[in-house]
């Protein structure tokens, strides 16, 4: 057995999909030049909602930092099922998160969790959408808002959640306790630690997504997804053949 970088003698490894990375694949052919693009979802209805006033300060320093920003509106979306994905609501959801490079989440802790308002647009992001997947290899920085003391579940519950989506989520993060404390009565948020840190999550999330969105594609590619295409291309090449010869 070799120690050398590349060799090795694994035989349940497929050389035809095995993929050894290096720093020239991950250079872009061609550098995106426009601002990325960032869209931000929040979760709840209400008419003063801490996680809507929150969002749209992360959308403004978005702004500020060169990206285009759009803000979903989750009122009016069904919940997830209960009406076909031709819903005016669900379309405008899934052309949003396929135009976005990278994303926002915040929602206010309920029960010690997400709120239903915010997972239930989530639930109607597929995973895939035709050979299109409407989250994947996205950037996602993940914030909350909290009526009482500083907590981190609706946060934790965010990352499992992007991961889950096979999303790329920035290691900075924002929890703003007392949030009901943090807002004046045009609904901007007063300067404190907790706006510093929100500074800090947008500026971090938009450094990442300048360094993933053109790479998303190859960083994203798994072994075992191109391995499993391939037999299925191969499949239908067989089939095909067969079909033919019959006629």
């Amino acid at each position: 057995m070799s120690d050398e970088p590349g060799v090795s003698d694994e035989p349940n490894v497929s050389d035809e999909h095995f993929d050894l990375p290096d720093l020239g694949k991950l250079s872009p052919r061609a550098p995106s030049t426009h601002p990325p693009r960032i869209l931000l979802l929040y979760g709840s209805l209400r008419e003063r909602s801490y996680s809507r006033l929150l969002t749209e300060e992360a959308a403004r320093l978005l702004r500020r930092l060169g990206a285009e920003t759009r803000i979903y509106d989750p009122r009016g979306l069904p919940l997830p099922d209960a009406e076909p994905a031709t819903h005016p609501k669900v379309v405008e959801l899934r052309e949003l998160s396929l135009w976005s490079e990278g994303q926002v989440w915040c929602s206010p802790e309920r029960h010690g969790a997400m709120t239903g308002v915010f997972k239930s647009q989530i639930d109607w992001l597929p995973l895939e959408i035709g050979s299109l997947r409407p989250t994947q290899g996205r950037t996602l920085a993940v914030m909350q808002v909290s009526g009482g003391s500083q907590s981190f579940n609706a946060v934790n519950a965010l990352r499992v959640l992007g991961r889950w989506m096979r999303m790329v989520t920035i290691p900075n993060q924002s929890s703003v306790a007392k949030a009901f404390q943090e807002f004046d009565e045009a609904g901007r948020m007063k300067p404190s630690a907790y706006y510093d840190r929100v500074v800090d999550v947008m500026e971090e999330l938009f450094k990442f997504t300048l360094l993933v969105r053109d790479r998303a594609d190859y960083l994203v590619s798994r072994y075992s997804e191109r391995k499993e295409s391939a037999a299925k291309s191969e499949a239908a090449r067989l089939a095909a053949i067969a079909m033919s010869s019959k006629g």
